[in-house]
């Protein structure tokens, strides 16, 4: 459980400062971002090689008669279907891997914190079942999502609160993970 409140904890402590400390070139980043096409590439490429490895070890049968038909299927497809989506779908790209990535990181989380003694373990939960579900959303109306992003980038006030947001969720996860680590937590 340490494990994920520092994964999830440290990129949104640093997103919520950049917010708050550098708000012109955050806005100006994060508007860039949906159109961005290395960063929809490397996006893509993570997204459906993640896909690929879940998979490749959920053990679901109907999924194993399609995708196991020869040693490395799924991740012959992970290759050609990163490379098909680049070609194919790149309007919008950062956006649709990132949702994938939001959809993809709970079936990690959820075992790995299902039988810990706290019960800050929900505030996980909680966060993954939202990322889910923004996932889920901008997987199929991504331009909501870049709209949404111009939204919250046109005047600072918007950006540092969410930045804000941002901060306190960030801190509050490294915090829980340093309790976690050290053994206080209960």
């Amino acid at each position: 459980m340490t494990l994920w409140f520092f994964l999830l904890g440290l990129p949104l402590l640093a997103g919520g400062l950049a917010s708050l400390a550098f708000t012109d070139l955050a806005a100006k980043a994060v508007v860039a971002f949906p159109r961005n096409k290395f960063a929809g590439r490397v996006l893509c490429a993570a997204a459906w090689f993640w896909a690929a490895y879940e998979c490749d070890t959920i053990g679901v049968d109907v999924f194993d008669m399609i995708l196991k038909r020869f040693p490395g299927e799924v991740w012959i497809l992970a290759l050609v279907l990163t490379v098909l989506t680049c070609l194919w779908m790149e309007n919008l790209l950062p956006i649709r891997a990132v949702c994938g990535l939001f959809m993809l990181f709970p079936a990690e989380l959820f075992p790995a914190v299902r039988l810990c003694e706290t019960s800050w373990r929900t505030a996980l939960v909680a966060f993954a079942y939202v990322c889910a579900v923004i996932g889920m959303v901008g997987m199929f109306y991504p331009w909501h999502i870049r709209r949404a992003i111009a939204w919250g980038a046109e005047k600072p006030v918007r950006l540092r609160a969410v930045g804000g947001v941002l901060l306190a969720i960030g801190l509050l996860f490294v915090i829980l993970g340093v309790l976690t680590a050290a053994g206080k937590l209960v």
